[in-house]
């Protein structure tokens, strides 16, 4: 039995040293590919450091490219997908190896992971995820929960079977895939073992709470929701309740701006996932306005540019 760990990497010299090595652990049947998107860094300078890292560069077309290139380049029966700047823990590629071999019927395996951040110097976990519930391989907790397709094993036959990455999404596709997944009853096991450690950073593609990337990935997300709303027969209630809370998050995003444009669209969205959402709108707003007052009837945002402003 082969695992293939595929990375995808763009520009990723301050970190990936650190990725290969913790993927270097005791384990014979294991092959790491590097699918690297022509960096102009010294992510290959790097990498070339790793004897046993098969390497790809050249030019794609975005993360999830990369890592469908590496699924069809893998030797291995099981795919397991470690991002350029995060890690694997300890023990990871022995305790999926153990769960293949107690569970020769799974499709897919899911195990522990957490975030770190670095505070003053010293890595902290700020969010985990270790219930074997939460882990479950459901439509609810796709749609609801943390995605966690670094913390899963997948058989390789049902990444391919599954069609694999849609290039649609540049961001939210693993939970596009995951959301299919479930929808198509993938079995999975979970393990009790930390599998998968994110790095939270501002750059990072995957801890994007708060960055740049926030908005376009609830955009994703929302066209998302609509789409396995309008597919999906059962469990559509989670689908709709993940839709109608993305729907308020861009309202809020939108009035804060203000943004006509995103506030007619959550509107659209909001209205189709719930017919009552425009209440739960209402109630989000009121919850909202002791703030608004205290800053002297300013939003978040007006308040943050003339910080900004005073400072400079």
């Amino acid at each position: 039995m082969i695992i293939s760990i595929v990375t995808p990497t763009f520009n990723a010299g301050s970190t990936i040293g650190e990725a290969l090595l913790s993927a270097d652990q005791p384990n014979d049947g294991t092959e790491h590919l590097l699918v690297d998107a022509a960096s102009k860094d010294n992510t290959l300078e790097v990498a070339n450091r790793f004897p046993r890292v098969r390497i790809l560069s050249e030019p794609d077309k975005g993360i999830y490219d990369g890592m469908n290139k590496g699924a069809q380049l893998a030797r291995g029966e099981w795919l397991l997908f470690l991002q350029g700047d995060d890690w694997l823990p300890k023990g990871t590629l022995e305790a999926y190896r153990r769960a293949t071999e107690i569970h020769p019927e799974a499709e897919m395996f899911c195990g522990d992971c957490e975030a770190l951040k670095n505070m003053s110097g010293k890595w902290e976990s700020v969010w985990s995820v270790v219930d074997p519930a939460s882990k479950k391989l459901t439509v609810k907790n796709i749609a609801l929960g943390e995605p966690m397709i670094n913390a899963r094993l997948i058989r390789k036959d049902v990444f391919q079977r599954m069609g694999g990455f849609s290039l649609k999404y540049s961001l939210a596709s693993d939970r596009d895939f995951l959301l299919r997944c479930a929808e198509a009853g993938i079995r999975q096991v979970e393990i009790p073992s930390m599998t998968y450690r994110y790095r939270w950073h501002a750059g990072s593609s995957t801890m994007t709470e708060g960055n740049a990337l926030s908005e376009k990935l609830r955009h994703e997300n929302l066209g998302i929701a609509q789409r396995h709303q309008e597919l999906v027969s059962d469990n559509k209630e989670a689908v709709r309740d993940w839709r109608a809370k993305l729907a308020i998050e861009q309202a809020m995003n939108a009035l804060e701006r203000p943004n006509m444009k995103l506030l007619i669209e959550a509107f659209q969205h909001g209205l189709s996932s719930r017919p009552w959402w425009i209440f739960s709108l209402c109630s989000e707003i009121m919850g909202a306005l002791p703030g608004y007052f205290g800053r002297g009837c300013r939003t978040r945002t007006m308040a943050r540019s003339s910080t900004m402003e005073f400072n400079a």
